[in-house]
């Protein structure tokens, strides 16, 4: 008899030629459906599916066993007398309907715990599923009850459970001796009812497994818990399993519903399998029989339920006597038990424990019969698609095989010629127009794109997308929250009596910089995904006048590089545009207080010039010849002069209105402090001076003393700010200009991919040529179209026959 390992490695090799002719398969399926009756071809699909399946366990080489049973059957008890140590909980009361799987690790240092937890949108589907279930009527009073239980603990402890479902990861620790993790278990398990709640699997890797196999136990939900998750939890493993452990409990022979759908299941998805050959019916709590006739007519009944399992595999086994008689209870357990009793019941009904009983008939199992199971799993698999394959042969040969040998070349070389290329100048042409058309109506911008009201309205949300982030920006400035204004003006000084002018030139350096930060990082994105809309808009007329073609994007936009730099360099022009302008924007208004411009006007007053030039009221007013300057200057749009006092405004309107009052002036102060050597003259032109000295004084807004006023300069400043940034800066960087140069440069290219190289009519011929297109109105006649296609299926037909003669 063949080893396991060699068996293992002859079908997948078998396995692997019969995939291959499958694929074949479904490729010429896919062209001939209207050959083939729907029912052949949906077997075919069913068994392809579970000739993957099979590969997948091959592949893996582990051996897979569903622990299932009904709720409190002793399922968790059984596997702790099998691992010799209770560290899974068995108690009496509910604990979880979380999935274990115990895998075998080849060393003690291999050796794990890991915990997985539910997300929190499966933490909801399951309350959902839990409130479906109770509303269904078809639950017994006890499930109800513990359905409802779940929903109210689940919402009690919501809190907590949504803690555990943020780790992603879950929990982990390795461990040497496997009571070290048993506290975890028991915590996360019983104990803490909301992290009991929250998991969603448990993986434990341990030596007490055989550590020379691949094995994995997978104590899974049982069938009845009434909530579908997990139902599917079970059914999953069931589909994936090579051997099932049925714990059954010894006093309940019959079968009932959810174990009838577990059998089902089993069926359906390995028919070529019985249940028998794979399942191990433990028959579980054997010692709540007293009688050894009550045993006896009891187990008679189970193997009348299961004849075709054989009696190694139908084991009666009292797991909790088993970890009493070792030494290993728990706590809980050695409450319930007494040694000597559970001695006595099994002398009585002369049986063991039965666990060494079960691990050599599992062992067996794994080193023998599993052997014969996969042989016949994989010859119903293998015969399966022979049968299929000869099928649709016997079908499809009569109608395509003489096509093969045809000689295609007169039928391919008229394909696409004259005619083809004809009929695309002709489209070329009417699509070039219609682009055109669209381009000028839809895109183009007017003449002066970059003046007041000139934008095309497909342009202007270009501008809408900067002036609301320019407002959002603005508004969000950490530095210009109240608290941090107060903080920085109060920095290095006393509190009670800080320095309002270095306050304020403070402010301004850190506000100076945060705004210079915000707008070369995160202005310019809104600008480039405005002019990128606008570029998506030309793509999708172009694939639209293309008939939907495939690679038109790729082709226009060199997308086949990446789009991603094509963006970036988009966003860098905007940038630069941006920057050139709207840094001396900032540093007009913000860099210096008002008092201490006059630098800042002489050395940048030819772009301060540009700026004013630039600058376009929002409600159609004239420009403002020097508005800014006066502005940067004075502080104020307008200067109210109803605050400079009466005296000080006659004085100063009398020294503006002529020289006759200001000699009037000087002859008073010659008079007062007498001649002396200075002429009337001299005197007449100082008082000039003078005055108009003290009235500009006069006009400037005056120093801010306390930190109110200096924020109220500020505050100022960036309403200035924002009013030309919006309303100047925009046009004197000519983002609209920008943007038509890089529109008409798609546009351009659209067109020279044709006129120039001669791409369009490449795409178009292959799509028309290998039929990937129907919206495209050139039709191949159906002559050379049936011809081309019967051929390609006669090929494909050759290959099938190759792949199914060798297949064994």
């Amino acid at each position: 008899m063949a080893t396991w390992l060699e068996t293992c490695q002859q079908q997948l090799i078998r396995l692997e030629k019969t995939a291959v002719l499958v694929d074949k398969l479904d490729t010429l399926c896919g062209k001939t459906q209207t050959d083939l009756p729907a029912e052949l071809l949906q077997k075919l699909a069913i068994e392809q599916q579970r000739l993957n399946n099979q590969l997948e366990r091959l592949r893996a080489n582990r051996f897979e066993v569903a622990v299932i049973g009904l709720e409190k059957a002793g399922k968790s008890a059984l596997l702790n007398a099998w691992l010799g140590q209770e560290i899974l909980p068995s108690a009496r009361e509910r604990c979880t309907f979380t999935s274990t799987e115990i895998w075998s690790a080849q060393t003690e240092h291999d050796q794990l715990l890991r915990i997985e937890y539910y997300s929190k949108e499966e933490i909801g589907i399951l309350q959902a599923q839990r409130r479906d279930a109770l509303a269904s009527n078809l639950l017994s009073e006890k499930e109800k009850k513990e359905i409802q239980e779940d929903l109210d603990d689940t919402e009690k402890h919501l809190d907590a459970i949504a803690e555990f479902t943020k780790l992603k990861s879950g929990f982990s620790q390795t461990f040497i001796d496997i009571s070290e993790i048993s506290h975890h278990l028991q915590e996360a398990i019983f104990k803490n009812r909301a992290q009991s709640l929250a998991i969603k699997r448990i993986q434990l890797k341990t030596v007490r497994l055989r550590s020379d196999r691949d094995i994995i136990f997978h104590d899974v939900p049982g069938f009845n818990s009434g909530i579908l998750m997990h139902a599917e939890q079970a059914l999953e493993r069931l589909k994936k399993c090579d051997a099932i452990i049925y714990a059954k409990e010894m006093k309940q022979p019959s079968i009932t519903g959810p174990e009838k759908e577990m059998l089902i299941v089993t069926d359906a998805e390995d028919p070529a399998i019985r249940v028998a050959d794979k399942v191990f019916v433990v028959l579980t709590q054997v010692d709540a029989l007293d009688d050894p006739i009550d045993f006896k007519e009891t187990y008679e009944k189970h193997k009348n339920y299961w004849p075709a399992v054989p009696e190694r595999r139908l084991i009666p086994v009292c797991a909790r006597a088993h970890l009493v008689e070792f030494g290993i209870p728990s706590e809980d357990t050695l409450r319930r038990s007494k040694s000597a009793d559970d001695k006595a019941k099994l002398k009585k009904l002369g049986i063991t424990d039965g666990l060494p009983i079960l691990k050599e008939s599992v062992n067996y199992y794994i080193d023998n019969e599993r052997a014969l199971v996969l042989q016949k799993r994989c010859d119903a698999l293998v015969n399966n698609m022979r049968y299929y394959a000869s099928d649709i042969l016997q079908k499809l040969e009569p109608l395509y095989a003489s096509f093969a040998d045809s000689d295609s070349d007169s039928h391919e070389d008229n394909l696409l010629g004259k005619e083809f290329n004809q009929w695309w100048g002709r489209e070329w042409q009417r699509i070039k127009k219609d682009f055109d058309v669209w381009y000028s109506e839809s895109i183009q911008g007017r003449t002066e794109a970059d003046a007041l009201g000139a934008e095309h309205q497909e342009l202007a949300a270009l501008h809408d997308a900067y002036d609301e982030k320019i407002e959002a920006l603005l508004a969000n400035l950490s530095t210009a929250q109240p608290d941090e204004l107060k903080r920085i003006y109060t920095a290095g000084g006393t509190i009670s009596m800080p320095d309002s002018r270095e306050g304020n030139y403070k402010i301004r350096e850190e506000l100076f910089r945060e705004i210079q930060q915000k707008f070369e990082t995160e202005l310019t994105d809104e600008l480039a995904q405005a002019l990128q809309a606008l570029i998506d808009q030309i793509v999708r007329k172009t694939q639209e006048l293309l008939w939907e073609t495939e690679d038109v994007r790729k082709t226009l936009l060199h997308s086949q590089m990446d789009e991603a730099i094509e963006q970036a360099r988009i966003r860098h022009g905007f940038q630069v545009l941006f920057l050139r302008f709207g840094r001396v924007a900032v540093e007009a208004f913000i860099a210096k207080p008002l008092q201490a411009r006059e630098r800042l006007l002489n050395e940048r007053a030819a772009e301060i010039k540009t700026l004013e030039a630039f600058y376009l009221s929002t409600n159609d007013q004239p420009k403002q010849e020097g508005r800014l300057t006066h502005y940067l200057r004075y502080g104020l749009w307008e200067k109210a002069i109803s605050r400079i006092p009466v005296a000080v405004s006659k004085a100063a309107r009398a020294a503006k209105a002529g020289s006759e009052l200001a000699e009037t002036v000087a002859d008073a102060a010659l008079a007062v402090s007498g001649r002396g050597s200075r002429s009337k003259a001299v005197v007449v032109q100082e008082v000039v001076e003078s005055v108009a000295a003290f009235k500009e004084e006069l006009e400037r807004s005056p120093e801010p003393i306390n930190f109110e006023q200096v924020v109220e300069e500020i505050n100022g400043d960036l309403a200035a700010l924002e009013d030309y940034l919006k309303n100047s800066v925009f046009y004197a960087a000519g983002f609209i200009t920008y943007c038509n140069q890089e529109l008409e440069r798609i546009r351009n290219r659209f067109k020279e991919i044709e006129d120039n190289e001669r791409q369009w009519i490449g795409i178009i011929r292959t799509a028309v040529k290998y039929e990937r297109n129907p919206r495209i109105p050139y039709n191949i006649s159906h002559s050379k179209r049936d011809f081309r296609l019967r051929r390609e299926i006669a090929l494909e037909l050759r290959e099938v026959r190759d792949s199914y003669t060798h297949l064994y």
